[in-house]
């Protein structure tokens, strides 16, 4: 295929039709999909045991708003097939489209944060699924670590900033490592999701009150 071409290091998101372009479930994982290297609707599909009649729609909509572009077209048994990749390396949303004083705003929020979570779950059955039939298929087991937690800690906003610049440096270490693909050894893919936000309850100035 060639060297692949340089992406703009970063697409930001300006306008609510591409926001909701982005938020839609089955389009987020379209877009993890093609992150790492160009491919086509049907080499998508497989991977996410779809048909490719459903993805087309779907592609156009990346497509049309510049999330996905085609980069190449092959011709493979006269008929013609296109690449598609990512238009950037990383995405980013206007933050006036996600202002929470707003209802707009707090709609786009809510669409956003469902749609992640969506993403995550399919991701995650799917996983469960394929594995299951490979098993069935004669595949050796291969037991493997899920992590998945949920805890609440209430920490100064020193210590906070401190923690989260950590943590920031281990999602860097965790996508900068490479793709071992070429080594020959068997390789899986795991998939790093993280949430890390102030939990504020409504209660919560009175609390500090009553803590003075």
């Amino acid at each position: 295929m060639g060297e692949k071409r340089q992406r703009k290091p970063m697409f930001i998101i300006e306008d609510l039709e591409t926001l909701k372009v982005l938020t839609d479930p089955l389009r987020m994982q379209i877009l993890v999909l093609l992150d790492p290297e160009p491919q086509t609707v049907n080499q998508v599909a497989e991977k996410l045991g779809l048909s490719s009649s459903r993805l087309y729609y779907h592609f156009n909509m990346l497509e049309d708003h510049g999330l996905i572009e085609v980069i190449q077209t092959r011709t493979i048994n006269n008929m013609i097939e296109k690449l598609y990749w990512v238009t950037a390396e990383d995405i980013d949303i206007n933050k006036e489209l996600l202002n929470f004083s707003s209802e707009t705003g707090q709609e786009n929020i809510t669409n956003m944060i469902s749609s992640s979570l969506e993403v995550i779950r399919e991701d995650i059955m799917r996983s469960f699924q394929a594995r299951k039939f490979h098993l069935e298929q004669g595949g050796k087991p291969n037991p493997l670590n899920m992590i998945m937690v949920n805890s609440k800690k209430r920490l100064k906003d020193k210590t906070y900033q401190q923690f989260i610049t950590r943590l920031n440096a281990f999602i860097k270490e965790f996508n900068e490592l490479p793709e071992e693909t070429e080594s020959g050894e068997d390789a899986n893919i795991f998939s790093l999701a993280c949430y890390l936000y102030p939990s504020f309850y409504f209660d919560e100035e009175s609390d500090k009150k009553e803590r003075k």
